[in-house]
């Protein structure tokens, strides 16, 4: 590019732009990225803050190119805030560099604008974009930066002020001009981890705490003494459970008063059809009008398709189809967790408002009993948890977090790691979950949303019942469980990846969901069963553990242990 451009600048200006248009046409080799007419030339662009939240830190461009300074500007913004490009341009680059997302758009007048440091991407390399669409989620602060062709460092408050007028230009453009540009990209994206902005020191800063928290974890987790306490505690609680527990021999009561439930399902899940709506309410004695499915949009879900007139169903003569109803998809279940739960608190203050005074039972499968346990703590210490709420089930939730989450992160704190990640994507074998979405994050064992679920009691009032399955793979039974629960149960069953999907119609479970609404304990087991169920749930989960430690020495993202 910098050949190019002394070039350009060595011969007639716009004659060197016509003779260009002309083996774009012939060749390919060049497009235009910009309006080709003359009128393009003196058009200018308007620019627009892409977020709304306040300038915490300025531009002071650094005195040297390889000096630290502040390239850009930092927004503050906080975590789930929208990102919006500035102006109409194309996505050039769109991706991870040094660890962290970042969106880079070229608009008509060759101005490029950088958005660095977010926790998620919404557009992709090539991507025509206008002025207000979101490009990226952020994860805090995020820097803002803009360059003129000659990638010199603009000031962005002059920018959006009007008072950077450039003209616009021809500048490489093929498909193999953009993957050029993209590693020169890679490259210049790279000095923005030379700053001392608040973006800059935030993402370093964070990186190193999730790193420091990784090692600790993982020191904890691949140390035997670990899993040995943790199984003298699961016998202690067995015994316990014995004098509270219910024989098998016991029917399983039907509530003969009228009573609500919630249903919430996990990560990755649509509203039209997934594995929570496939609880059998029915059996425990739920009228169909009186099952809530909660849409991660907020609101309910719909039980059938949506109608052709809009968002959401029609009001008929039942109190609960008033509550708005939205459908929504896996990129709305992939948002953070923490504003999943804020979703589900309203839901559960709009069914307490629509029905007061019949109780209501909240059953969550997956991610959906993170979500549920979080929604109701939260609710609960602020003092909005309606009254009506008295039960909540969780069905293979990663209470204690979830081992291969936080592989997941393990892994993409590195350049090799998060390519690995990326080829996992691509090939389809992680459906459509992605990493740089919230959620993943805040299931990993080690996320503050984990910390944060046992830091407040449950709420006063509310049966809190946990039930794993002794062989899911996906978050196994160990930390399915939590202990402070009023009962906690492992399922025996199969090991396999398929377990983790169909607890939630198993009759065992059916069975236990049954007995928490009755305020009854636990079905009753055996010292024998209940201990194979136990450690084959621990040794799936400690496998789980030394695999992504490894992977995540591999990839460079842990220290090497010394050797002994």
């Amino acid at each position: 590019m910098r050949s190019l451009s002394a070039f350009l600048h060595a011969h007639s200006f716009v004659r060197v732009l016509c003779i260009f248009m002309v083996l774009v046409q012939i060749s390919a080799a060049l497009i235009w990225v910009t309006a080709p007419s003359a009128s393009a030339a003196s058009t200018t662009v308007e620019y627009r803050p892409p977020s709304d939240a306040e300038i915490i830190d300025r531009f002071r461009p650094p005195p040297k190119p390889w000096m630290a300074g502040n390239r850009g500007v930092d927004y503050g913004t906080s975590a789930g805030a929208q990102i919006t490009a500035s102006a109409d341009g194309r996505v050039i680059f769109a991706g991870e560099v040094g660890g962290a997302l970042h969106v880079t758009i070229e608009h008509a007048d060759g101005l490029r604008t950088s958005s660095s440091f977010l926790a998620s991407l919404t557009v992709a390399a090539g991507d025509q974009v206008r002025a207000g669409d979101v490009i990226g989620i952020a994860g805090g602060p995020f820097h803002f930066g803009v360059r003129a062709t000659d990638d010199t460092y603009l000031d962005p408050e002059a920018l959006l002020a009007g008072l950077l007028r450039p003209r616009a230009r021809l500048v490489p453009g093929t498909d193999q001009g953009l993957e050029r540009l993209g590693a020169k990209e890679r490259r210049t994206l790279l000095d923005v981890f030379l700053d001392t902005g608040a973006a800059a020191l935030s993402a370093t800063s964070a990186w190193t705490s999730r790193t420091t928290a990784l090692v600790a974890h993982y020191l904890v987790e691949l140390n035997p003494t670990t899993h040995a306490m943790r199984t003298v505690d699961a016998f202690a609680k067995w015994v316990h459970d014995q004098r509270t527990c219910t024989s098998s021999a016991t029917p399983v009561p039907v509530h003969e008063s009228r009573r609500i439930v919630v249903l919430v399902s996990g990560l990755g899940t649509s509203s039209d059809s997934n594995t929570a709506w496939e609880v059998d309410t029915k059996s425990l004695g739920y009228a169909d009008v009186d099952v809530v499915r909660y849409s991660y949009r907020g609101g309910q879900a719909p039980h059938e398709a949506m109608n052709a007139t809009g968002t959401a169903r029609s009001v008929s003569s039942h109190p609960l189809d008033a509550i708005a109803t939205r459908e929504f998809d896996s990129l709305d279940s992939q948002q953070s967790v923490g504003t999943s739960a804020d979703h589900l608190s309203a839901l559960l203050q709009s069914v307490s408002a629509a029905q007061p005074g019949i109780p209501i039972d909240v059953v969550a499968h997956s991610q959906g009993g993170v979500v549920a346990r979080l929604a109701v703590e939260r609710s609960g210490a602020a003092g909005r948890l309606p009254s009506e709420v008295g039960t909540l089930v969780t069905l293979s939730s990663p209470q204690q977090g979830a081992p291969l989450a936080t592989g997941v992160v393990a892994l993409g704190d590195s350049p090799g790691g998060a390519a690995a990640l990326s080829q996992v994507r691509a090939g389809g074998a992680a459906d459509e979950l992605d990493n740089h979405l919230p959620a993943i994050s805040d299931l990993a064992e080690t996320s503050p949303i984990i910390d944060e679920l046992h830091q407040r009691p449950m709420p006063d009032g509310v049966r809190f019942v946990t039930i794993g399955g002794s062989g899911d793979v996906v978050v196994p039974g160990s930390a399915a469980i939590d202990q402070t629960a009023d009962a906690s149960v492992i399922l025996p069953t199969d090991i396999g990846k398929e377990v983790h999907g169909t607890l939630a119609s198993n009759p065992a479970a059916t069975r236990e969901i049954g007995l928490a609404v009755a305020g009854m304990g636990p079905t009753c087991q055996r010292l024998g069963p209940a201990t194979k169920a136990f450690v084959t749930a621990e040794t799936i989960r400690y496998g789980q553990t030394v695999a992504s430690a490894t992977a995540a020495v591999a990839a460079g993202v842990l220290p090497i242990p010394p050797a002994d």
